[in-house]
């Protein structure tokens, strides 16, 4: 897919979101321990139109677009109902994209792609050219990862972290897969950075890979999540290996 400007992005994630009537069943959504990480308060948000402000996840395809890797392996931790990721798997086309998440695969989404493995922890789909694995782990069990890898078998280009929202989950994640996971041409992606030990690991990671490469750009910026503007924007973080000061100005850099 060639180079998009940040509103034809804007337009093609919303076109998605509109073929989608309900992200998640009220019955699947009690069925998950965790409600799928959808707070109940923000329930009834989910579904909602999105307006024309950026969202994280017109950042990101918008950032792809920067990468040097045409068909770019992508990797989702904490994938939810799937809004991001679904987003996703129509945005990009003829790549592999891997989702991470501790519950199982949303139905209502995963019924638009079409399964070609089933497992108690794998699953496997085919959808707009590209080739899909969901994985069903823990951010804190080294194993789960260690499983995890083997499925992607080879380094990634963007990932986005959207998992547990501590500190603690950022560095279990980091350590357990991103830290030597991620190849030279990346995008690694923080939502919702709101408290302070997230963004002092954050930040812990960005310095390690500024060390390692002192080209690598990092930053904080505010953005919409996946509710849009039905609620407020969120702190965000990107750590990359594009130089984006000349053709993405909102990021505060550090």
């Amino acid at each position: 897919m060639q180079n998009m400007d940040i509103q034809d992005v804007i337009k093609k994630n919303r076109e998605t979101l509109s073929c989608v009537d309900c992200f998640i069943t009220d019955e699947d959504y009690d069925n998950s321990l965790d409600n799928y990480g959808l707070p109940s308060h923000v329930r009834h948000l989910i579904d909602l139109p999105i307006d024309k402000n950026l969202t994280y996840v017109d950042v990101l395809m918008f950032l792809k677009g920067q990468l040097k890797t045409e068909n770019p392996k992508y990797v989702e931790i904490g994938v939810s109902v799937l809004k991001t990721f679904y987003q996703v798997s129509n945005f990009l086309e003829d790549s592999e994209l891997y989702a991470f998440d501790i519950n199982k695969i949303n139905p209502s989404i995963a019924k638009k792609f079409d399964l070609k493995q089933k497992g108690d922890q794998v699953n496997k789909y085919n959808y707009n050219g590209n080739k899909i694995t969901h994985f069903k782990g823990d951010v804190f069990k080294k194993e789960d990862f260690d499983l995890f890898k083997k499925e992607v078998d080879g380094r990634v280009n963007i990932i986005f972290s959207d998992a547990h929202h501590t500190g603690e989950g950022l560095r279990a994640e980091y350590d357990s897969f991103i830290k030597d996971g991620l190849s030279d041409d990346f995008i690694l992606y923080y939502d919702d950075l709101q408290n302070p030990p997230m963004q002092k690991v954050f930040l812990e990671i960005c310095q390690e890979h500024q060390q390692k490469n002192p080209s690598t750009t990092g930053g904080f910026l505010k953005v919409n999540g996946w509710l849009g503007q039905h609620e407020d924007p969120h702190i965000n973080g990107i750590i990359t290996s594009i130089d984006i000061r000349n053709v993405f100005p909102f990021i505060n850099y550090i």
